[in-house]
C-alpha cells in the first residue's frame, strides 16, 4: 500500500529549491526539518554517561558490537556540495564507522535539485535509503516513510526555538542543524574599495549596482543554470511583500496554501506583482548569461572579485570562502521599497536528514546510531565551523565565525522575520515558478500581467 502511494506521487514529481527548503532550500541548503519531543532527561543523563567515559571504553564497546552484530550499510542520499559540509558528512561517517565498526556508511551526494526525485525513485525500487532528503514532506509522512525522531536523546543538544521547525502531522521529520538567513551576500573587500555604502533603499541599492557596473564588476553572480538560486533570488522580495508579517507587512502565512488550493489567485495579487516588478528590474545588473551559468561558476565569481553580489541563503557565505579563505564575505538585507525599515532579512531554520521508518529493526538502529553521531555536540561544532553555519546546537562556540557578525547585528537588532511557521508549496509549486521565472526574465520588457497569467494558468493546470 506504501508503495502504491508513493508511486502515484512520484509520477508528479518536479525539482523543488533547497531554500524552500529553507529549503530548501536545502536546504546547501540540504533537504528536509525539526520538531519537539520528549526524552531530555535521558538526554542528560546519556551525556553524564558519556562524559565518563574514556577513548578506550569507546573503542572496546564498538568491538563487542562489531562480534555481536551482522556487517550492515547505512545509505546516506544527501546533497552536501559545499566543501565544508561535505567535510563535516565524511567526518560522520568516519566517526560512525570507528565507533561501531560493522557499520558501513554509504555517502550517496547529489545535486539539490535531484535529491527529491531520486530519493523517490529509490523508495519506490525497494532500495530505500536509511538517511534521505527531499521537499514535499507531507509526501513521505502520508505515505509513512518518515521514521518519528521525537524521543531521540540527542534532542536535548538543539536549541528548543527550532524544535517544532520539522513536525508534520505528529511527526517530528527532521531536526534543523542551523538557521538560514536569505538575503544580500557581498564582496565586502570590493565594497570598501570602492567606497560603497550598503544601501537601504531600492534607490540606493540601484545605485551601487550602478557604480559596480561603471567599474566593470558584476553587480550580481548569477549561476540560474541551476534553477533553484534563480528562485533564491526572488524569495526574499517576493516572501516579505507577500506574507512578511512584520511591521507595515501583514502577516499571510496561508499565502502558499491559498494559491495550490486555487482560493487565491496571482493576476489579482499586486504584492506579488509588485516583486516581480522589482526582480525584473535587477536584470540589468545581471551577470553575463545567467541562464547559462551554474552555482559553482556564480560563487566563484564573487571568490574572485568578478562580481560582488549574489541573492541567496546565508550557505553562500561558505561556499565563496571555500573557494578563496581570504576573501572577505558579507551580508545586508534585501532592500524592498524606498522605505529602509522594510529592508530585513528572512529566517528560516535549516534542515536536517530524514530516517526511512524501516521495518528492518537492525537497519532501524544501525540509522539511529548515525544520528546520535550527527547530533553529538561535537558534530554541531564541527557542523557550524567547516560549514560556516549559524549553529542551532546548544553549546556551539560561535566566536569563529567572524563573516556572520554584520548579519548577526541585523538579527540582534530585529532586522529579521521567520518563515518557520509558513507552509510552503507542497505540490509542484516551486517547479512552476522557477520555469515561469526564467521564461518571463528573459524578455525584453517586463511582462508582469502575462508572467500572472502564467502562474495562475500552470497552477489551475496542475492542481
Amino acid at each position: 500500500m506504501k508503495r502504491r502511494m508513493m508511486a502515484v506521487l512520484l509520477t508528479g514529481c518536479m525539482a523543488f529549491s533547497l531554500a524552500a527548503c529553507g529549503g530548501k532550500p536545502g536546504t546547501d541548503a540540504g533537504a528536509a526539518g525539526g520538531g519537539a519531543g520528549d526524552g531530555a532527561a535521558d538526554a542528560e543523563n546519556s551525556a553524564a554517561d558519556t562524559e565518563g567515559t574514556t577513548s578506550a571504553d569507546t573503542e572496546n564497546a564498538g568491538k563487542e558490537d562489531a562480534e555481536d552484530h551482522d556487517p550492515i550499510t547505512v545509505t546516506w542520499l544527501n546533497s552536501y556540495n559545499e566543501d565544508g559540509i561535505a567535510k563535516w558528512a565524511e567526518w560522520v561517517r568516519e566517526t560512525v564507522e570507528e565507533k561501531y565498526p560493522y557499520i558501513t556508511v554509504d555517502l550517496q551526494t547529489y545535486a539539490s535539485d535531484e535529491i527529491d526525485q531520486i530519493s523517490k525513485t529509490k523508495i519506490v525500487s525497494d532500495d530505500a535509503p536509511a538517511i534521505f532528503g527531499g521537499f514535499n514532506t507531507q509526501e513521505y509522512v502520508d505515505a509513512g516513510y518518515i521514521y518519528d525522531l521525537s524521543n531521540e536523546p540527542w534532542l536535548s543538544n538543539i536549541q528548543d526555538s527550532v524544535l517544532e521547525a520539522g513536525v508534520v502531522d505528529g511527526v517530528m521529520t527532521q531536526v534543523p542543524m542551523d538557521t538560514n538567513y536569505y538575503g544580500i551576500f557581498y564582496n565586502k573587500d570590493i565594497f570598501d574599495e570602492l567606497e560603497l555604502e550598503v544601501p537601504t533603499t531600492l534607490t540606493e541599492f540601484y545605485a551601487v549596482c550602478d557604480k559596480l557596473k561603471e567599474n566593470d564588476i558584476s553587480p550580481f553572480c548569477c549561476g540560474f543554470g541551476d534553477i533553484w538560486t534563480l528562485q533564491e533570488q526572488f524569495s526574499p522580495i517576493y516572501m516579505t511583500l507577500c506574507m512578511g508579517g512584520y511591521g507595515g507587512f501583514e502577516a499571510d502565512k496561508e499565502w502558499y496554501a491559498n494559491k495550490e488550493n486555487l482560493a487565491k489567485n496571482y493576476a489579482d495579487d499586486a504584492a506579488f506583482a509588485k516583486s516581480f516588478e522589482i526582480l525584473y528590474s535587477l536584470t540589468p545588473y545581471f551577470s553575463e548569461d545567467p541562464m547559462a551559468t551554474d552555482w559553482q561558476t556564480a560563487r566563484n565569481m564573487m571568490a574572485t572579485g568578478e562580481g560582488a553580489m549574489i541573492a541567496n541563503g546565508s550557505w553562500t557565505m561558505d561556499g565563496v570562502l571555500s573557494i578563496n579563505p581570504d576573501v572577505t564575505v558579507s551580508a545586508f538585507p534585501m532592500p524592498v521599497s524606498e522605505d529602509p525599515a522594510d529592508s530585513v532579512f528572512i529566517a528560516q531554520p535549516g534542515s536536517g536528514p530524514f530516517c526511512f521508518n524501516s521495518e528492518d529493526p537492525e537497519m532501524l538502529d544501525a540509522t539511529l546510531k548515525v544520528f546520535e553521531v550527527m547530533y553529538s555536540v561535537e558534530s554541531g561544532q564541527n557542523y557550524a565551523e567547516w560549514g560556516n553555519k549559524i549553529s542551532t546546537f546548544k553549546d556551539v562556540d560561535m566566536s569563529f565565525n567572524t563573516s556572520v557578525d554584520d548579519l548577526m547585528a541585523y538579527v540582534n537588532d530585529g532586522k529579521v522575520w521567520s518563515n518557520g511557521d509558513i507552509t510552503q508549496y507542497q505540490g509542484g509549486g516551486y517547479g512552476i515558478l522557477q520555469a515561469r521565472l526564467q521564461e518571463f526574465l528573459m524578455k525584453d520588457s517586463c511582462d508582469v500581467e502575462g508572467f500572472l497569467k502564467g502562474m495562475d494558468d500552470d497552477f489551475k493546470a496542475a492542481y
